[in-house]
């Protein structure tokens, strides 16, 4: 979900406040709620039951940790708040007593949430917060929940004196009422699914150092004598699955381990399960060159994009492979693809359409001119700015087979030409820019994008050059919509768009019922807030929103409610296209093959017409048909061992190993070599 804030954090404390009442509206009028004010600004907003097949349209329960470790509740969509400290803390208590580092809720039973505290204390609930069990059990420091079973739940806590502190994993089979202990010297843990093969209900994975070991002085760096285990009965017996394997990220059906080579400590060895977690094996990229770290950056459609750093002077960039369907074979999709001090990249999926995506990259045939504020300010900040390396923004509808440039808009908002030639294009903020609003799609928004960037050679982070954009092809035009920057969210599968400014203090919002054709302003408020988000639950069916931001030193919340507006209705689903229907069929395809095919598909999606002014409705199904088209060069990537060259054909890595590719030791009869392309996964 979309919840980045944009601003510092604020930390004074404010009196509890409450619960507020909607304020009145006419027909035809958007219904706010009063402001509510918290003691900080939002650091976490969760909708615990809103895919609940029993829950009503407005019974949404909601709730908000603040950056003072402060909880509020709604149980009504972000209408009413009320406080937790009453309920979870007692009358003698001081403040830190009670405060909240994390919000848990789980997956086997939405009515079941844990308050994990700061402090020896956590709060337990099995009614969604109406009320509360406080268990005493010391500071934990990480809390999960069990997929299947509500009632078991780790978590893991210090031991030992300082410096020669260490974790230790526990297991709770009654919902933190007691604990007990399962190994020393752990540093990371997780549930596996039980559904999976070969896994039971007490399956854990972990990460845990050979005991007798000594440890590392510092716990960022690789240590050889972590090894990653399994355990099916609560660490009664275990294995070692990975040997070195130090750290591991779950991206259902993919388990991925990292593991060091023991003969140099910052190099690093990626293993993958492409079956739950029953079996590894190692992965293989086509240069040679040192893995320092991974990240996976999508796993969807049968394959993985891993963004790997191979130098530790690789702060700012890094390059991203494709792997095939199991996931160990990978090849090169994107090189210098930017990224933050903490591995967060500018690569970003497009929801709701297979295949395309859209990355900023740095270009590497520009004059970097690099000055110590823009260094300073890239390395505070977390992201690209003027006097760094110019970045440019690409976009493939292969899934990484092809990359192009952004087109860049005829016209701007306001009608008038751009000024654009060959070397020119639209590049756009990705995660990595905190001050403006990142390219953002919805999985229920079909090939809607919003983001916000300029046109020109590179990306620029001067707040006058930086506009907001939109598509509503899944990348391959744009139209300027907005001067500026604005923080966005979608609502009622897409049929109503919702904006503020997030780059000062406002009282408004702007939104549209035909995807930016017109836009209405409402003033929310008559006081001026700074709006860091406007968020929906996230079936982004609803028309109720809640934007959140800051005034002064305090939070606050907000509910707009466009149901009340009373558009019409939409018609005519059944027969997209004609002029009675309110409705028209979409296909998105891939600009540099002829015929509307993507991914090897034809795909046609049903969706409101941009210009019928009514509404979905939450019950609304969209409709999508496909068929195979005939292959084409685009289906195609470049297999294991080869790489794109200037005419865009695959070749041979250079000074690639000839392991694999000749005739295996074992030969008798027949064996397949590669031409140089392999199918695109998912394709």
């Amino acid at each position: 979900r979309k919840m980045a804030s944009w601003g510092r954090l604020s930390v004074a404390l404010v009196a509890v406040v409450a619960t507020c009442v909607a304020a009145g509206a006419s027909a035809g009028e958007i219904s706010t709620s009063r402001p509510f004010l918290i003691d900080s600004q939002v650091m976490d907003m969760q909708w615990v039951n809103s895919t609940h097949k029993d829950a009503k349209p407005h019974d949404k329960v909601v709730f908000v940790r603040s950056a003072r470790g402060s909880i509020y509740r709604s149980v009504d969509d972000g209408l009413n708040w009320v406080s937790q400290r009453d309920k979870i803390a007692d009358d003698d208590e001081e403040a830190f007593q009670s405060r909240i580092q994390k919000m848990l809720f789980s997956k086997a039973d939405p009515k079941y949430g844990v308050m994990l505290g700061y402090a020896d204390l956590s709060w337990y609930t099995k009614d969604q917060g109406n009320s509360y069990d406080r268990h005493t059990f010391g500071a934990l420091v990480e809390m999960k929940l069990h997929p299947t079973n509500p009632d078991w739940v780790l978590a893991s806590k210090y031991e030992g004196e300082f410096p020669a502190r260490y974790l230790s994993l526990f297991v709770s089979v009654d919902f933190g009422k007691s604990w007990k202990k399962l190994v020393s010297n752990v540093f990371q843990f997780e549930w596996a699914d039980p559904n999976a093969k070969g896994r039971k209900d007490k399956t854990i994975y972990a990460c845990v150092r050979k005991q007798d070991s000594q440890p590392k002085k510092s716990f960022a760096s690789w240590d050889p004598n972590i090894d990653f285990v399994v355990s099916h009965d609560f660490f009664a017996t275990s294995e070692v699955v990975v040997e070195h394997g130090n750290r591991f990220a779950v991206h259902t059906p993919y388990w991925f381990v990292a593991a060091m080579n023991p003969e140099e400590e910052l190099e690093v060895k990626m293993w993958v399960s492409s079956d739950g977690g029953s079996t590894y094996h190692s992965s293989h990229f086509p240069y040679q060159l040192s893995e320092r770290s991974y990240r996976v950056v999508d796993s969807k459609e049968g394959s993985v994009f891993v963004q790997v750093t191979h130098s530790q002077r690789d702060m700012m960039f890094a390059n991203v492979y494709l792997s095939g369907e199991d996931g160990r074979m990978y090849s090169l999709t994107l090189r210098h693809v930017v990224k933050d001090f903490k591995g967060m990249s500018d690569f970003e999926r497009v929801n709701g359409v297979d295949g395309v995506y859209v990355a900023n990259t740095a270009d590497t045939e520009a004059e970097p001119h690099l000055t110590l504020a823009g260094g300073l300010q890239a390395i505070l900040g977390g992201g690209q700015v003027d006097g760094m390396v110019p970045t440019k923004t690409k976009i493939t509808f292969d899934k990484g087979g092809m990359w192009s440039p952004l087109k860049a808009p005829e016209k701007d908002s306001r009608g008038h030409s751009i000024a654009c030639d060959s070397k020119c294009s639209l590049h756009l903020n990705g995660k990595t820019s905190r001050r403006f609003g990142p390219v953002y799609s919805s999985p229920t928004s079909t090939g809607l994008i919003m983001a916000t960037g300029n046109v020109g050679k590179h990306l620029h982070a001067r707040g006058d050059e930086v506009n907001t954009y939109f598509s509503r092809d899944a990348g391959r035009t744009w139209e300027e919509i907005l001067k500026g920057s604005y923080i966005y969210e979608y609502g009622d599968h897409g049929a109503l768009m919702v904006l503020a400014d997030n780059t000062k203090a406002t009282r408004e919002v702007i939104y549209s019922w035909n995807e930016g054709l017109n836009w209405t302003h409402f003033e929310f408020w008559d006081h001026q807030v700074e709006v860091e988000n406007i968020i929906t639950e996230p079936s982004g069916a609803s028309q109720i929103f809640i934007v959140y931001g800051r005034r002064h030193d305090k939070g606050v919340l907000m509910q707009l409610n466009f149901e009340t507006l009373h558009e019409r209705r939409c018609l005519g689903s059944n027969a997209p296209g004609s002029d009675a229907s309110d409705y028209e069929e979409w296909t998105p395809s891939d600009e540099l093959r002829s015929g509307k095919c993507l991914l090897g598909k034809k795909t046609t999606y049903t969706r409101r017409k941009r210009a019928a002014r009514c509404f979905n409705g939450r019950d609304y199904d969209r409709k999508e048909s496909s068929y195979a088209c005939a292959c084409a060069r685009t289906d195609f990537e470049c297999d294991f061992g080869y790489q794109l060259n200037s005419k865009k054909a695959c070749e041979r890595v250079p000074d690639m190993p000839l392991a694999g590719f000749g005739a295996p030791e074992d030969c008798s009869g027949y064996f397949t070599i590669t031409r140089g392309y392999r199918k695109v996964p998912g394709d």
